[in-house]
């Protein structure tokens, strides 16, 4: 664990003496406490992308997806973004699974996977006309990368596990102790594990939720 900072409200001398994180949660919603790993690890949702020009006036993709995850589980709403030539017209898809669309205010078609399950792979075929003749491809096409999003519901990277939420109510109101798991794309190419602590008190109708932040990974380059 790296770059650990919590929230203003937990005792920081109770964490020192035996790891327990130990706060009065202030109202609405709040980021308990963040914490970085910088593990080499695969990235959990593969993609390889093919592109073959016919002497530019046309060009075609091969785009594959695996998911380096197990079978167990599953990511929701996966969406891959894959840069094409701002010149791009005629757009042709056909996928194994999911739908495909093209883009143009992006410069790139979207292929949008519902659920992948764990250890699945699909392909895709993508083919665009280019209007404006090129020797070579775009060098803004080059060099822009293919990203993803998605959302691993009860899943964590690195592994790391709430074992237990105790709720000390003092006043006699009804709390509901829940801890939720996610994992989901982040930004500059990074995942971010959610551990989400959620306490109900019935009788008020109010609800506060903590997040525990983990940057799982450090920066992985989809081409």
């Amino acid at each position: 664990m790296e770059d650990v900072k919590f929230h203003q409200c937990v005792r920081l001398s109770r964490f020192e003496n035996d790891r327990t994180i130990s706060f009065i949660p202030p109202d609405g919603e709040f980021e308990l406490m963040s914490y970085r790993l910088s593990t080499p690890v695969k990235p959990l949702i593969w993609v390889e992308a093919q592109v073959e020009s016919h002497k530019g006036s046309r060009v075609e993709y091969m785009v594959k997806v695996k998911a380096h995850f197990k079978r167990r589980s599953t990511a929701n709403n996966v969406e891959i973004y894959v840069p094409v030539p701002d010149d791009a017209d005629s757009p042709k898809f056909r996928a194994a699974t999911g739908t495909v669309q093209y883009a143009p205010d992006k410069s790139a078609f979207v292929w949008k996977i519902k659920q992948l399950g764990g250890g699945r792979e699909f392909l895709m075929r993508a083919h665009f006309g280019l209007p404006s003749v090129k020797g070579e491809e775009s060098e803004a096409a080059k060099r822009a990368p293919i990203t993803v999003k998605f959302e691993i519901p009860y899943f964590t990277v690195s592994g790391i596990q709430v074992r237990y939420l105790k709720i000390v109510e003092k006043s006699g109101y009804q709390a509901l102790p829940w801890v939720r798991y996610i994992t989901q794309h982040g930004d500059d190419y990074r995942w971010v594990s959610l551990f989400l602590f959620f306490l109900f008190i019935r009788s008020l109708g109010l609800g506060l939720i903590a997040f525990l932040v983990g940057w799982d990974w450090t920066r992985y380059f989809y081409r």
